[in-house]
């Protein structure tokens, strides 16, 4: 039996709207699912990711995938995409919202493919112009929401200046992450940024994420330590592909390694070396970015 993915709301009084992932048994929905072994699903408009030359240093292909002719850009890296300041602001803002919302690091994950880790979901994070509502209103020809990215933070006092929706420092968090939706077509839906924080000792084993869950981009923004994640092709693992996630580096994978490869964070010292040296163990927090899956019969179909 399958598990299956529930978002609940959960709202303060004066906080944010926070979508909390919930678990429950069901014949279907897992996020680990056997990889698409046929045509790779494509986005309606190119995407066109340009990593600066810097990342060349933070990407090691192995013999085999390029051997074999793999798409170096199905992997996108940029080294310090944000600065020391904006890194700093992130970590605060993800370490208040897994305070509230997940306390504890869990040692088991429903689909057995992570351990030591918390995590939780972030809708006050995203703008309705990024959001599946966004794009559910343009198919229906209503206007959308400007959801300003410059909203106001919360003052001193605690008053939010009308806005009261917004926590303290949501505006400026807004604003980096805005810089990451913008690398995209804007006709793109968003899910909500997820905190994905792995301790210290915690692993993410091989999985490949189910396509039934989110579309053609899996990325993320990392924050703290720094970790090696292998990613692996299903039907050969001499075909791989190794990223250091440092510290400010912003990732994507799209296309065959989205699809038909695994990828993993490992405690095992052999895979977390990088020029010659093993990258320590470290805790971590990813800030995570996973587009939309459009729906068969259009935005317009999830209309009420």
């Amino acid at each position: 039996m399958l598990l299956s993915l529930k978002h609940t709301a959960v709202r303060r009084l004066t906080g944010p709207l926070v979508l909390r992932r919930l678990f429950s048994e069901s014949d279907s929905g897992s996020r680990l699912v056997k990889p698409i072994t046929g045509d790779i699903p494509q986005p309606n408009e190119p995407i066109k990711l340009v990593a600066p030359s810097t990342a060349a240093s933070y990407i090691r292909y192995s013999a085999g995938y390029l051997e074999q002719g793999y798409d170096k850009s199905d992997i996108f890296v940029h080294p310090d995409f944000i600065n020391d300041e904006e890194h700093a602001l992130l970590a605060k803002c993800c370490e208040r919202k897994l305070k509230r919302l997940a306390s504890t690091y869990e040692m088991g994950h429903f689909d057995k493919r992570i351990h030591n880790y918390r995590e939780c979901s972030v809708s006050a994070w995203l703008p309705q112009k990024r959001a599946v509502a966004g794009r559910v209103a343009e198919a229906m020809g209503r206007a959308v929401d400007p959801d300003p990215i410059d909203l106001p933070d919360r003052a001193a006092n605690g008053k939010s200046g009308g806005w009261t929706t917004v926590g303290k420092y949501d505006g400026q968090v807004r604003h980096i992450l805005d810089r990451v939706w913008e690398l995209f077509p804007s006709s793109f839906a968003w899910l909500p940024p997820h905190i994905l924080d792995l301790h210290e000792n915690g692993e993410i084993l091989p999985h490949v994420d189910n396509p039934d869950y989110s579309g053609f981009m899996v990325g993320g923004l990392s924050l703290l330590g720094s970790a090696v994640s292998t990613f692996r092709h299903v039907d050969d693992p001499s075909v791989s592909v190794d990223v250091l996630l440092a510290p400010k580096s912003l990732y994507f994978m799209t296309n065959r390694i989205r699809y038909q490869f695994t990828h993993e964070i490992t405690v095992d010292p052999e895979q977390r070396q990088w020029q010659g040296k093993v990258v320590p163990r470290a805790r971590r927090i990813s800030l995570m970015f996973r587009d939309a899956k459009v729906p068969e019969s259009g935005w317009k179909s999830l209309a009420n």
